[in-house]
């Protein structure tokens, strides 16, 4: 998935306007992949939405300074996205490649349930809210 490009960049102007198009920019992007992540079988949506995730933790990671503890919450929220859809991917790719082995399977099967549960839980109760909290100081 390629990052949807930042338009309106100004080099003259300050850091903090910059920062918030960026951020604006990779929220918009993490979002837009939630409504068909959220559903189980949407493997492509989750990945892209980790990808997603990893993009606004990383900007947040160097322009937290300029938005407060909202993008702490943020930045912290996507870094638990990001793990918890990186886990599922695991899953994801392995299940394939232990065709043969159906304890395995049913092991990696039962292990992705629990962590899509995991990630709707963390979407709905932490990530959206906070992101939304980042948002307002944008």
């Amino acid at each position: 998935m390629k990052a949807r490009p930042v338009d309106g960049l100004d080099p003259a102007a300050p850091l903090r306007l910059n920062a918030a198009r960026i951020v604006r920019m990779r929220l918009d992007e993490l979002r837009s992949f939630a409504p068909t992540a959220l559903e189980p079988s949407a493997s492509t949506a989750q990945h892209d939405m980790r990808i997603a995730a990893k993009r606004l933790r990383y900007v947040l990671e160097i322009t937290s300074p300029c938005f407060g503890p909202e993008a702490k919450a943020a930045r912290d929220a996507a870094k638990r996205l990001q793990g918890v859809l990186g886990d599922i991917h695991d899953c994801d790719v392995m299940l394939p490649r232990a065709r043969g082995i159906e304890s395995l399977r049913n092991l990696l099967r039962a292990r992705r349930e629990l962590l899509f549960a995991e990630f709707r839980t963390l979407w709905q109760e932490e990530a959206a809210p906070a992101l939304a909290a980042l948002e307002r100081t944008l």
